[in-house]
């Protein structure tokens, strides 16, 4: 995670993104701490050297210009670098000690109330002072309602998820530098499978960042360098169908209409998972109406998932009906054809060729907040799937 959190801090505040990301927002705002020693880095110099400090890099190893480090040097680093380690937030560990039975009811609350009055390092002196006066008891169950919610909603932070994304993130933004750049990241996995080397990938293109930057970035006068460059395509293409509540909120307002607007054929779609022989291949959604034969693609969804070319695709996998889910609500939000000007609209009713996707997909969707009267998937008859 925390590597990526550095890449998308670059891009914010260098070239701007054009999409926010939630969830990595929330996690900068809950471990600002662990990850920029609480302050945001704001030049590309800041950029390179937090990140660098955080690998556990030593200060005499880090200079504004690019260090061209020899092979022994850079594996030496890369052995004894560290990274961050995300600490349990101080809420989170107040309900720990006391599920734990660790604490008593009394203590933790007295915690709790310390932790929402706080009113932090920038506060005035008279701000400072109210901090230190013992709330009345109906004085602290209302800043307790008022705050449950918003404490609530970081207990239920999903880390498992946005590790998995944002690892793929990085192989595929490895992937495209080396496609595009030529320029090569070795992978070396751990017992566990896991790539350690990820965090190198970010190194090499923040320390790249920071040598354009102190050369005034060239005749060519870019904000970015190539590889953060090739970072921010990488990151864009995965918010553009990433931002779920959004997606989910225009996908549930769309008229639902028994026929298309031409008023011909019913508003019946076909989705099925095909996978084809592109240049690398792929697995790509389909959308087929059979009365009018008409078919739209959506993907490849390894692609949207940031995986590598030739990644085998897991049907079962959360993260990837997740993706599908995305794609297929970004098909009828945006609309399937080029003409802009024919409304959009949700199924009037769809149909699959497997009956255990129908399944699993009906149930992600559920789970993400689609609208219930959407939530009745078919398996296509046999006649329909021979045509």
């Amino acid at each position: 995670i925390w590597p990526t959190a550095h890449v998308y801090n670059a891009l914010q505040q260098s070239s701007g993104i054009s999409r926010s990301w939630p969830e990595m927002d929330t996690l900068i705002d809950l471990h600002m701490t662990a990850l920029f020693a609480n302050q945001i880095p704001l030049s590309p110099h800041e950029f390179y050297v937090r990140f660098a400090l955080a690998l556990g890099l030593p200060m005499s190893s880090i200079s504004r210009s690019n260090i061209h480090r020899s092979n022994n040097t850079a594996q030496r680093f890369q052995q004894s670098a560290s990274g961050i380690k995300l600490k349990v937030t101080e809420v989170s560990d107040v309900f720990r000690q006391y599920f734990e039975k660790k604490s008593t009811l009394e203590v933790c609350l007295l915690k709790l109330d310390k932790l929402m009055r706080d009113p932090g390092a920038r506060a005035s002196k008279k701000e400072k002072e109210a901090w230190k006066r013992p709330l009345t008891n109906l004085q602290f169950l209302a800043m307790l309602e008022e705050n449950i919610p918003r404490i609530t909603r970081r207990l239920r932070f999903d880390y498992i998820t946005l590790t998995k994304q944002c690892a793929k993130l990085l192989k595929s933004m490895r992937q495209q530098i080396m496609l595009q750049l030529g320029v090569t990241y070795p992978m070396r996995l751990t017992d566990d499978s896991v790539d350690q080397t990820l965090p190198w990938i970010v190194m090499g293109m923040l320390e790249e960042n920071n040598s354009l930057a102190s050369n005034q970035w060239g005749a060519q006068g870019a904000t970015i360098g190539p590889q953060l460059r090739v970072a921010k395509e990488e990151i864009e293409k995965f918010l553009g169908t990433y931002k779920p509540q959004d997606l989910i909120s225009n996908f549930n307002i769309l008229p639902r209409p028994a026929r298309t607007p031409s008023g011909l054929v019913p508003n019946h779609w076909d989705i099925s998972i095909r996978h084809v022989a592109l240049t690398p291949p792929g697995d790509l959604v389909f959308f087929v109406q059979p009365d009018s034969q008409y078919v739209h693609v959506e993907g490849p969804i390894h692609i949207v998932e940031g995986q590598t070319p030739g990644h085998v695709l897991n049907p079962k996998s959360l993260v990837t009906l997740r993706t599908i889910a995305r794609l297929i609500m970004k098909a009828f939000v945006e609309g399937m054809g080029a003409d802009s000007s024919i409304p959009t609209s949700a199924p009037w009713t769809w149909a699959t060729n497997e009956p255990n996707f129908a399944r699993r997909i009906v149930k992600v969707m559920t789970d993400m907040g689609v609208r219930q009267d959407l939530m009745n998937m078919t398996v296509v008859d046999a006649d329909e799937a021979a045509a």
